[in-house]
């Protein structure tokens, strides 16, 4: 095994940040793929928006970048590298996944006040990171044939969105250790704030109930993490003020059925933004986002 982490994840996540926090714990070197972009872009006098843009129809930005990244899995040791699709071109690194919060990402890019990219107000930067995936989705799809943002293509997901890089950092090289000693460990790390319940608080039964050292058991659809089991687990632990807790995906397939004769896409679709309220005033919190099918 190769002593390379790579780190992929949605914009905002904070790569860059947790990847220096996480040098400080691993004396690895750092190399970003996003600073071959941005260069790349200044060359051309464009932003890096418009650069992805260009990237659809100019298939050699893509093929250096690619080309670059495939050589340092070859030829590099002790290496945190941050790339969309480090994970695809150098399969024996431990691959890691960094989710955030669409308006948290958002609120990180604004703040960061990048000189190359155009973000006047928090809802341009919102507008603008939602283009450049989309775009990012649908090339590397056409490209690769590949969903950089499925979690099944990672060994670790993290959910940045309430955590700091330091703690995401420590707990990326933790999980690593294990990796390297082929030793089992969660997938999934996330913030009790990026879960939304599947039950009404007041319908709990001992069949949500886990067992000891069972982790709370989720599933992915349309962007969101629903949970199938675990609830009462999931509010003791975000009271004991726990930022990140252990998940495993059942799946991220809308089709798949998830419950006796329920899809995943069906039992989200149940999930009224009434039952969603109702978390929310046990948990204390509120999401940014609701899911657009919740109804009354």
């Amino acid at each position: 095994m190769k002593n390379i982490i790579v780190m992929s994840g949605d914009i905002g996540s904070g790569k860059s940040s947790v990847a220096k926090a996480l040098k400080e714990l691993t004396q690895f070197d750092i190399i970003g793929t996003g600073a071959i972009q941005r260069e790349i872009a200044t060359r051309r006098g464009v932003t890096t928006l418009e650069l992805n843009k260009i990237s659809q129809t100019d298939r050699s930005i893509d093929d250096e970048i690619d080309a670059y990244v495939i050589e340092l899995g070859k030829t590099q040791e002790q290496l945190i590298l941050d790339s969309r699709l480090a994970w695809h071109f150098i399969p024996d690194a431990f691959k890691v996944f960094l989710a955030v919060d669409t308006v948290v990402g958002a609120e990180r890019v604004f703040n960061a006040a990048r000189g190359d990219e155009h973000n006047p107000s928090l809802a341009v930067t919102l507008e603008n990171n939602l283009k450049r995936q989309s775009i990012e989705d649908q090339r590397f799809n056409h490209l690769y044939n590949v969903h950089f943002r499925k979690y099944s293509n990672y060994d670790l997901v993290i959910d940045t969105s309430f955590t700091s890089p330091e703690v995401i950092a420590q707990k990326i090289k933790d999980c690593f250790d294990l990796w390297l000693q082929q030793r089992i460990f969660a997938q999934l790390w996330v913030s009790p704030k990026k879960l939304l319940p599947t039950q009404s608080i007041k319908e709990l039964n001992t069949d949500d109930a886990l067992a000891e050292n069972e982790a709370v058991k989720v599933f992915v659809c349309n962007g969101f993490i629903y949970i199938k089991k675990g609830h009462q687990h999931i509010i003791d632990t975000h009271k004991q003020g726990i930022k990140l807790i252990p998940a495993d995906i059942l799946s991220e397939d809308p089709t798949t059925e998830i419950s006796p004769g329920l899809t995943a896409i069906q039992l989200a679709t149940s999930v009224t933004i009434a039952i969603l309220y109702k978390w929310e005033e046990t948990l204390g919190f509120e999401y940014s986002v609701y899911p657009e099918k919740a109804t009354n």
